[in-house]
């Protein structure tokens, strides 16, 4: 494991709490690394707001109000902290606030050959979870929700692909781990990608919701 993933997993699970200053130094010694291995470690974490460098005083580590939370390596980090059910819960709930909204502006605005190829994708999900293919449902299934996204013209949804794709890989992972993905979750995907086909919008929010909350049933559960 990298020393940037081990201090960030300590970030995240609070075990290097807020405001605690360490030194590069303090690092080297820790963990055995070079201290060009560290400094670049701590530039990446600074990259993601997770700690502030100052001279002569060493790294300082932020409040979580300065984590850039939507990038997919924090998601993962705080996955596998403490924090993991809360974040759960907050992946669903931008999930909430936002899929619907696009599988309904794909439907209206959403290219053919964009319509096509959600189409196309929801076929290849049912063929994985007949056949048991953990790994490639799980690839298509982030593909599946990629496109909708990307069909709904709205760039700044576009953007939030990355934290939904963590939050289908968790969901899948915990899942799918322990059985084939359900039947019903794939008809719902191949409803979803009739309706952005045939302009039905609003049917298309009605479904996706269905589709998250089923996920926020099955972490519930």
């Amino acid at each position: 494991m990298h020393v940037h993933d081990l201090l960030g997993m300590a970030i995240c699970d609070g075990r290097l709490a807020e405001n605690a200053v360490i030194t590069v130094e303090d690092l080297e010694a820790a963990t055995g690394i070079s201290r060009s291995v560290v400094r670049e470690s701590a530039r990446v974490l600074g990259s993601l707001g997770l700690l502030r460098a100052r001279k002569r005083v060493g790294l300082r580590i932020l409040p979580e109000s300065e984590w850039n939370v939507f990038d997919p390596q924090i998601i993962r980090w705080r996955l596998e902290s403490s924090e993991r059910a809360r974040q759960i819960r907050e992946l669903i709930e931008v999930r909430l606030a936002v899929e619907p909204d696009a599988a309904r502006l794909a439907s209206e605005v959403g290219s053919a050959e964009l319509a096509g190829q959600i189409i196309s994708v929801a076929g290849a999900l049912w063929t994985c979870a007949v056949e048991g293919d953990a790994d490639a449902f799980s690839r298509n299934d982030a593909l599946f929700h990629r496109l909708i996204l990307e069909a709904s013209g709205n760039s700044m949804f576009l953007r939030l692909s990355g934290v939904i794709r963590e939050s289908l890989h968790e969901r899948n992972m915990s899942i799918l781990g322990e059985s084939h993905a359900s039947m019903v979750d794939v008809g719902l995907h191949l409803d979803l990608a009739r309706h952005v086909q045939r302009r039905q919008g609003e049917d298309a929010a009605q479904v996706t919701r269905e589709i998250i909350r089923r996920t926020q049933a099955d972490e519930a559960g």
